[in-house]
């Protein structure tokens, strides 16, 4: 099965990158990093030091809450929708590859895609980061973590940081799978995930608030608290906001997934 999936992926990518679909949403993040540096100066106080770290921050924190969430739902959707809408699927199934094969090597492709719009942001904040300094003269008697201690926490940070982005790339999966075309698995996908993030603040039932049981809400949790501990803010990654952001997380990728692996593979391909 993996010689199987690993051939598929590698076909998945060739033609993946013939399009230019995917080289738009890199440049997108890449250049969020360019504009996380002028917000972040334009609304420093006069007089202020900005360090690398409050800088990273929030160049990882506006990609991933605005670029990478519409890019990666994009992509994911049209994996499985556009072989359908094209016609190919069955073609496609008729090769000895089984149906999870081919879910499992669309769905690393998804995923790779995910890495690589995280890695464009941050590879371009951290050479921009290295422009600035680690402290302050404000933080003079502050204990602040040095480079080492920095860089595991940011390492840390960046892993939690894709767990919810990888359950924003197995939605758009699963809305893929359910899809006949490439618009109305990208409409639905995108139009609910957009819709979602205004609304779920007023929805509530007594003591339930959707807000916090979406894993959308936890798209810049992890930078925020890493944010605190490399200014010397005592902060610690045991506590509610991660569970919640792994508890979320996973439960809506395993649900996403069974029922996107249940419904392809009962699918009946003639009708």
């Amino acid at each position: 099965m993996l010689s199987r999936v690993g051939q598929l992926f590698a076909a998945e990518m060739v033609k993946v990158w013939r399009t230019k679909f995917p080289y738009l949403g890199l440049a997108a993040s890449a250049l969020m990093a360019l504009i996380a540096r002028q917000s972040v100066e334009s609304l420093s106080q006069p007089g202020s030091n900005i360090t690398a770290p409050s800088y990273f921050v929030a160049s990882i924190n506006m990609s991933t809450t605005i670029i990478i969430p519409i890019f990666a739902t994009i992509f994911a959707a049209m994996m499985v929708a556009g072989e359908t809408s094209r016609g190919t699927l069955r073609t496609i199934l008729a090769r000895p590859v089984t149906r999870a094969d081919f879910l499992t090597a669309k769905l690393l492709t998804a995923v790779f895609y995910l890495l690589l719009l995280l890695a464009a942001n941050a590879a371009v904040a951290l050479i921009i980061a290295m422009g600035y300094p680690l402290k302050t003269s404000f933080d003079a008697n502050i204990d602040i973590p040095g480079a080492a201690g920095q860089f595991a926490i940011f390492s840390l940070a960046l892993l939690l940081t894709l767990v919810p982005q990888i359950a924003t790339v197995c939605f758009g999966f699963f809305v893929s799978v359910f899809s006949a075309s490439v618009a109305t698995s990208i409409g639905v996908a995108v139009g609910v995930l957009l819709s979602l993030q205004p609304v779920k603040q007023f929805i509530r039932f007594g003591s339930f608030d959707l807000d916090e049981w979406l894993f959308s809400s936890y798209y810049d949790t992890a930078m925020r608290i890493a944010d605190n501990m490399a200014m010397g803010i005592y902060e610690e990654w045991a506590q509610t906001e991660v569970y919640m952001l792994l508890a979320t997380s996973f439960v809506s990728i395993l649900v996403f997934l069974v029922l996107s692996y249940h419904s392809f593979v009962r699918r009946d391909l003639n009708c």
